[in-house]
This record gives C-alpha cells, structure tokens and sequence, in this order.
C-alpha cells in the first residue's frame, strides 16, 4: 500500500487506501501496528498534493489535527515499543505541521514519553521536543522540553545523557550572541528565563559540565559575550546572565573580573529596588573567580562586604557575603567575631528575631562559638513561640536555629526534637514547618543518627493531607540524602517513598521517578515486590487500584525475565495459596485486604510485565527489526537461558496449581475476582502448555484439575490425553518405514599424491 499511495492519483483511490491503513493501527499485530503509524506520518507532509489531500479527505469535517492527535494518543501507550516510536513520529509530525502553539496535553504526551522504559522510545521523544523548540519557541515548548528532556540528563544511559547535552548546545551556546539592541535571537534567553522560573540550576550546571567534557563550547569566547548582556538590559537578563555564569564559572579560568565588579558596586549602591536573587548570584560568582583579583581589588571589596554586613538589612545575601568575606582574608576575622557579639547583646536585651538570625548568620564564619543563651533562645521561642508572631517571623526562628545546629553538634540533639514536633504540627505556619524540614535535612548530612529516630516526622511530610510545598520539599530532600548515601532506603520508608510514584504532582513524582528507575538496585525491588503489595492494601493506606498499579509497573519495568518469574512464584505462594488455604479452613468471605491483594496479584500476572518474550517468526518482514531492537534495549532475549527454562518449570509447578486450587475454591461464588482467575489460569495454560506437559507425567491430581477447569469453562479438554504418560494403557508408537541411510564419504589421511607430467 506504501507504494499504491506514492502512485499518480488516477491509478488508485488514495483515500480508500489510507482508510484502510488507518484501520490497521489497531491490529492484533504489533509490526502492521508500526508500519500503519509510519505510512500515516510520511503522507502528513508528502512533497505530493494529492497524498495530502486524500489525509484531510479521510479525516472528514473534525479536520486533520483532531482525528491523527487521538489515534497518536493511543499508540504511544502501546505495549510494543516500535509502535510507541512510530505514533510518537506521527504525532511530532502533525504538531510540527500546523505551525501552531500545541496544546499542553499533546506536550504532556511527550514528556511522558521522555521517561519512557525503552531507549528507543526516549530517544525519539527528546529529539521531537528539541525540534519543536526550534520550530515553536513558545514558553509552554520550552516548559515541555525542560519538565522532559532536561531531567534525562540523568538517564541511565549515556547516548540519551549525550543526546540531550547536544540539543542543550544547540539552544544555548551555539545561538548566543554579543549584545546589539533587538539584534540577537531570542532562543537562548527563553532557555534561561524557563531555567530561573522553574528554578533548574542543578540542572544547567549538569548539562554545563558534561558539555566541557564533550565539546569546547564552554570558553572564555561564552563568558565574553554574556558578559555583554550584564546590566545591559534589565532584572530580567541579568538574572539569565547571573545563572549561567554561575553555571560556567567553575568551568572556566577567567581572569578578567572586572565586569564582575563594576557590577556588584552598581548593584549594591542602586536605591531601587532590584530582583533580591541578583545579589547572591552576584557574590557567588565573586566567590568563585575572586582568587583572580588583584591584592588592591580584593582589600576594597573586602572591605566593602564588611561595610555592608554591618549596615545592610538584606537577609537573602547575608550567609554568601560574609562566607565571600571570610574567604578574601581567612585570617582576620575577629570582625565576625565582634558583630556576633553585638547581635546576641541585642537579641538578649529584648531585640527582635532578625537580630537573633544575623547572630547565627554569622556565627557560620565567626572563630569564636556562639553564646549558649542564644540557642535557648530559639528553643523556648520553638516551643512557645510569641503570640505576635507571624509565619514568617516563625520561619526565621527556625532557620536561625538550624544554623546554630550545623556548626554544633549538641546543638542539634536540642533542637532536632523540636523540629520534628514541628513537622508534625499541622497547625503550625508552612513557612515554619518547611524550614524545619530543611534543617533536618541539613542536620542529617552532619549527625546522621540524630535524624534517624525522627524519620517517621519526615516521611510524614510525604502524606496527601500536607501542603504541596512541604510535599515537594519532602520529596527532593529525601532523594538528595538516598543519592548521598546518608539514608538508606529501607522499610517503612521504601513504601512511603514508593508510593510517590503514583502521586499527581510532577514535582513530587520526578524525584522518586529519577531515584527508582536510575539508582536504586533491582535486587532491592524484587525483594520488597510481594511486600508492596501487601502493604498497599491494608486499610491504613487508602490508595486507588490505578495508582497501585502504576507502582507495580515501573517495578517490574527495573526487574530482568529470572525476577519476574521470581516474583509470579513469590504472589502464588504468599498471595494465592494463603487465600486457598483460608478458604479451605472454613472461612466466609476473604478479609477486605486480602481481597483486594488477590485482586492486584491477578492484574499483575495477568499483565503485560509478567508475559514471557515471544520467539522471532522464521519468515520475519524487514521490519522486524524495531522489534529485535527492541528486546536488545530492553534486556529481553528471544531465547531462553537454562536458569530462565529452570524458574518456567518452577513457574509451572508452583503458579498453575495455586490459581487452579483457588478457582475451584472460588468458582461457586463467582464475582469480579473468579472471573479474573478464570482469565489468569487461561492465560497460563497457554504460555506455559510446555512445562504443564512435562509436569503431568507425574501428577494425576494436575491433570484432574486442569481438566475440570477446562470443562468449567467450557473449552475441550488438551491436557491428558491418550498420548500421555499418566495412562498406562496408551498404545506404543507405530514404526515408520526409514529410509536408507548414505554411505560416508570416504575420508582421505593424507594429501593426494601427484601426478608425473609426461610430455
């Protein structure tokens, strides 16, 4: 049909032919799946007016977009990774054609697919976003492409790391240029006004590096330039200069600091008000190339910082300018010392709780330690705070506390306890309870066993009930300290922390989404698989059956085919036989929570993730190969290892008999849960009809079941037959006539001897 389709229009009705392709996007095969969906994409934009026409005539009056959008929709939730690749190229295709701003769900589409399981899949999808951004600078595109490719920057695997750092390239380094008033692309800056808004520095600075390593885009040609765009247009730009100086900065051995300088001056004197995030970024830049300035440029500006720490009210930039100042002359600090000391004078006669936060601000850098009048301070306000106070006031507190804490190790055992009843405190103001979860988690970096017995007040952060920000802040903290290795993932924490995999917020997913699929070991899934589904069923956790199964999936997605027929064997046994066992001992209906397990159980096994991999056909099409490419990339093969045919037969004896036992128990009763065995043992009986026959050799009492299960639901008896072994009486092989066999040839032990040339 792809060649009909190419045909002059008089020899064919290329709208018939179309029609008929589009029908094949839902056939039983996956190969004609994917050959639909490609056929379809390439006659979106033919070079052939014809072609096109016959897309729009199918479509009918709901127009092109509509129509191909939805059937993409469905494909890219196919089972089969070549059709996801091949509805993914369809939809990039039909977006990229109208030349309009996508909606958000056909890009919500595509970030989804940027995470997906196969490499094949994430590949296309982060190469469809970069174009589009090209394409269609939009700020929604440029959200996709950083809520979607951005976050690979952490994949597994390194062609898709490689492949994201190049489109990084593309937009940033290779398109900024020198600043000239409305004369330079606006491609770069929208990348780094999405990188300030969504608050992705990490994330910049990870691309920044790994383009150092790859390329040599990052120079002292890129700070030049940005360098221009400083303090030359507004807050706006130079907080997008700010950022990825910053980002570069420990990249590039830059001597000339001047512009640096001039900037933070005109910064610190202006008496307008500014963005409050210029000035650290400002100083933290400082920090980093201050070890190139001149002795004269480091005693001035030194002197400068001290000057303002005295004088300014500014709280956001207080820690970075007087770590700055301490780092230009480490040996004279007794000015840290001295303004120390006259906070806690002020905060002891009845001052405010700013003057106690710019004491522990600076006794961060002070030699001296603290005044332990300070630190009971914070705690009787922690544990009775003033009644005038308000959120922000008790946020304070709590910082100011906490930065008492990291410099102290008695400190911390003190307040550690107050900021877990804090946590716990849902009355208690956002602002104050985020701020503890904060110092905790600095806290933990620091005395680990210290936070250790307070986990449950972190994890507790995690719940629905508390506010978003404290729910994503939870989230982040509890990945950094897992990738640090400071906490270990072990229960009751695993559950809590694998059930944000199935949370609504992104913001809450990603972190446990990167963690799951790129860190955590696949023998520590396989080990606490069964308990999960044990543990999300109780009553205590009220949790969807969706939800539930989306935690399954992106398990068995990590596990190899060994720890999936593992895992089949581990629910038959703790699952499926302790419900036939309760039914056996009398009991009425199952208890709700074992019910809803067998539910989960039978979905799982009856799923996708638990199918064995199917052998390639002998007269396979061409276009097999998406599907080889895809068992490769997914770690399936197509044949069996002697492991992997050891746990089939474990599978066989000890899945089949445990579903049959429990239907025969449960058939009577009927409902959703015999109907989902009926289609699990069925399914069985299938995949694993070799192993069943092997099997029933030498177990009547299988053969009887399987037998009786077939007749219950009305299907002809295959097993047990007269060929078997069970029955004695079975007659014997005919003999067949053979044929005669050929002689061997005849095998020389030596060379054959030569022949004399006779002339």
């Amino acid at each position: 049909m792809a060649g009909l389709l190419r045909q002059r229009s008089h020899t064919v009705r290329h709208s018939e032919l179309l029609r008929a392709i589009y029908e094949r996007l839902n056939d039983v095969s996956s190969t004609l799946r994917a050959r639909a969906f490609s056929i379809i994409t390439e006659c979106v934009t033919h070079e052939r007016q014809h072609v096109r026409d016959a897309v729009k005539e199918v479509q009918g009056a709901r127009g092109v977009a509509c129509r191909l959008v939805a059937a993409a929709a469905r494909g890219v939730c196919d089972e089969r990774a070549a059709v996801r690749r091949a509805a993914l190229s369809l939809l990039q295709r039909v977006l990229a054609a109208h030349h309009t701003a996508p909606v958000d769900a056909d890009l919500a589409l595509l970030v989804g697919l940027c995470r997906d399981a196969s490499i094949i899949v994430r590949s296309a999808a982060i190469a469809a976003l970069g174009e589009m951004v090209t394409q269609i600078p939009t700020e929604a595109v440029f959200d996709a492409f950083l809520a979607g490719p951005m976050h690979q920057l952490s994949d597994p695997e390194n062609k898709v790391q490689e492949q994201v750092v190049t489109q990084i390239q593309q937009l940033l380094t290779d398109r900024v240029d020198t600043f000239v008033s409305n004369q330079f692309s606006p491609v770069p800056w929208m990348f780094l006004d999405g990188i300030t808004r969504h608050n992705m520095r990490r994330h910049l600075q990870k691309a920044c590096t790994l383009l150092s390593k790859t390329s040599n885009c990052i120079n002292h040609r890129l700070v030049d330039v940005v360098s221009t765009h400083l303090g030359a247009a507004d807050d706006r730009r130079d907080l997008q200069c700010l950022v990825l100086l910053t980002g570069v900065a420990r990249l590039v051995d830059y001597s000339d600091i001047g512009f640096v300088l001039d900037y933070y001056y005109k910064l610190a004197d202006d008496t307008e008000e500014r963005d409050v995030r210029l000035m650290p970024l400002t100083v933290e830049l400082l920090s980093v190339w201050s070890r190139f300035a001149s002795n004269e440029q480091r005693h001035a500006l030194r002197e400068h910082l001290v000057r303002r720490l005295a004088t300014s009210e500014d709280e956001t930039s207080r820690i970075p300018i007087a770590t700055l100042a301490a780092q230009l002359d480490p040996e004279n600090l007794q000015w840290a010392t001295e303004m120390m000391q006259l906070s806690e004078q002020r905060a002891a006669s009845g001052a405010d709780v700013r003057e106690w936060l710019r004491a522990a601000d600076l006794a961060l850098v002070s030699p001296a330690p603290p005044a332990p009048s300070l630190m009971q301070l914070f705690l009787d306000a922690l544990a009775n705070p003033p009644p005038e106070w308000d959120g922000a006031e008790m946020g304070a507190c709590v910082a100011g506390a906490g930065r008492l804490c990291v410099r102290a190790r008695g400190a911390a055992c003190r307040a550690a306890p107050r900021f877990a009843a804090l946590l716990r405190d849902c009355a208690a103001p956002t602002a104050a309870r985020l701020n503890a979860l904060l110092v905790l988690t600095d806290i933990c970096t620091r005395y680990t066993s210290i936070v250790e017995p307070l986990l449950e007040c972190v994890c507790g952060c995690l719940s629905r009930e508390s506010p978003p920000e404290l729910r994503r802040a939870a989230a982040r903290a509890l990945t950094r300290l897992l990738l640090a290795g400071f906490l270990r993932l072990r229960t009751p924490l695993y559950y809590k922390y694998c059930a944000l995999l199935a949370d609504e917020d992104n913001d809450v997913r990603e972190p446990a989404e990167y963690y799951m699929t790129c860190c955590l070991t696949t023998e520590t899934i396989f080990h606490h698989f069964v308990d999960c589904v044990l543990y999300y069923n109780n009553e205590t956790e009220k949790m969807s059956f969706d939800a539930r199964q989306l935690i399954y999936d992106v398990m068995l997605q990590r596990m190899s085919l060994v720890q999936r027929l593992n895992a089949q064997c581990r629910l038959a046994r703790e699952v499926l036989q302790h419900a036939a066992d309760l039914t056996d001992e009398g009991a009425g209906e199952l208890p709700p929570a074992l019910h809803a397990a067998l539910l989960d159980t039978i979905t799982v096994l009856c799923g996708p993730r638990m199918k064995l991999p199917r052998k390639p056909m002998a007269n396979g099409e061409p276009a097999d190969i998406d599907d080889l490419q895809e068992r490769v990339t997914t770690n399936i093969v197509s044949h069996l290892t002697e492991n992997e045919k050891k746990m089939k037969r474990t599978v066989a004896e000890v899945v089949v008999p445990a579903v049959l036992r429990l239907y025969s128990r449960l058939q009577l009763r009927g409902g959703q849960l015999a109907a989902y065995l009926v289609k699990l043992a069925t399914d069985l009986l299938n995949d694993y009809r070799h192993e069943i026959e092997e099997l029933i050799e030498n177990d009547e009492e299988l053969v009887e079941r399987i037998n009786q299960f077939q007749e219950t639901i009305g299907i002809e008896s295959s097993f047990g037959n007269t060929r078997n072994l069970v029955t004695t009486s079975a007659p014997p092989d005919p003999e067949t006539p053979r044929a005669p066999r050929r002689k061997a040839p005849r095998q020389y032990k030596g060379p054959p001897k030569k022949r004399a040339l006779k002339i």
